[in-house]
């Protein structure tokens, strides 16, 4: 099991830049799809927020994000835990980067303009496990707001 998380997290070859450099994309991607998924209906605007999120948060091309969150999604039903995935994000990321995150999955949850209660819990689950501030989670929801 450790072993195919680990697998999971590096990218399993499927950047130039090397294992270490796909870990954090990839849980970033994981993370947004877990707030997508919060109310057990993910929708097409959701997705593309998705693939928008991870594009411009780590600079990748659309066919590398597009093959990224595909497998993603795929990962997702085996996903036990969040925990893997925001310790590769506190692992990879600044705190103005985690707030940045934040403010997408924000972004994401009113992408079907409708955002849940359950997509917001988890939204603040993942915000405390990367342990940006009540604060910043709040500015980063105004935020998203402001940018619709």
């Amino acid at each position: 099991m450790f072993e195919r998380l680990k697998t999971l997290l590096q990218g399993a070859g499927h950047s130039h830049d090397g294992p270490a450099e796909e870990a954090a994309p990839m849980a970033a991607a994981m993370l947004l799809l877990e707030v997508a998924w919060a109310d057990q209906n993910i929708s097409d605007a959701e997705l593309q927020s998705t693939r928008d999120a991870v594009q411009s948060m780590f600079g990748l091309d659309a066919d590398h994000v597009q093959a990224l969150v595909e497998r993603a999604k795929s990962e997702h039903d085996t996903a036990i835990s969040m925990h893997p995935f925001t310790r590769a994000v506190n692992d990879a990321l600044s705190m103005d980067e985690k707030r940045r995150l934040i403010e997408l999955l924000w972004r994401l949850a009113g992408a079907d303009d409708n955002v849940d209660v359950h997509e917001e819990f988890t939204i603040r689950r993942i915000a405390d496990l990367l342990y940006v501030s009540h604060d910043d989670f709040i500015a980063a929801k105004l935020s998203a707001r402001q940018a619709e």
